[in-house]
């Protein structure tokens, strides 16, 4: 009897595993009921369910590390999932999301295609991520958040435009953007500024009005600090 019990906690590894591969892949449904809104017209509906995907994604490593997943469950390829989920997430429909409405100039089908080339290369990258250090090295493909706040701030489109131009660009040269949950030092402040920052932008989502803009302002100070200083330890980096 006692030789069933190393093959017990084996399963019950692997089923553990297995579970946050699920969480991880779960984030195509909120994908999906996203589109669905999307193209509905319900934009706020839509802009939701696309934030919610962040939770998802800002959590499943840390999962994937508790339960070692890699080694349990070796056959499924994390990285690769998450990738894939990443690139729908973070670029494509944030993308069809601006040009659904309409927050892009003519010839919306150039403009649009800008931060999807960008990210297929980024993402592609191989030394895209530096687990070790704490960093991305290019714009990461935050589009998901450009498009919320731009959309929450009614920007116009021709603001919008110059932004995905600038941003599409920053993707190829190669500045250290900081990876916060691989962060070595004060990764905790900044994963506690980012969920703050993250709950008053879900809520600013969910209101109308100049709430919603002073609401999506105020969650905008983490993502500015988050640039000065990724830009800072870039510049000491060099």
């Amino acid at each position: 009897m006692m030789n069933d019990q190393p093959s017990t906690a084996m399963s019950s590894a692997r089923i553990k595993a297995y579970l946050v591969h699920l969480y991880t892949a779960s984030t195509v449904v909120l994908l999906l009921l996203s589109t669905i809104f999307l193209l509905d017209g319900q934009f706020a509906a839509a802009l939701f369910a696309m934030l919610l995907c962040i939770v998802i994604d800002g959590t499943d490593g840390m999962l994937a590390r508790r339960y070692n997943v890699k080694k349990y469950v070796p056959e499924v390829d994390g990285r690769a999932m998450d990738d894939v989920i990443d690139f729908v997430a973070y670029a494509f429909l944030p993308v069809l999301f601006m040009v659904q409405a309409e927050m892009l100039l003519q010839p919306v089908l150039l403009f649009g295609a800008l931060p999807l080339l960008a990210s297929a290369f980024g993402f592609a990258r191989v030394d895209v991520k530096l687990d070790d250090e704490g960093f991305f090295l290019g714009f990461p493909s935050y589009w998901n958040l450009l498009v919320a706040y731009l959309y929450l701030i009614s920007a116009p489109a021709w603001i919008n435009t110059i932004i995905v131009i600038v941003l599409s660009i920053l993707v190829f040269i190669p500045t250290r953007y900081i990876y916060i949950t691989r962060l070595p030092r004060y990764r905790n402040a900044h994963l506690a500024a980012a969920t703050i920052s993250g709950i008053i932008l879900l809520v600013s989502v969910l209101v109308d009005g100049n709430a919603r803009i002073l609401l999506a302002l105020l969650s905008l100070l983490y993502p500015i600090f988050y640039i000065i200083y990724s830009l800072r330890l870039n510049r000491a980096a060099r």
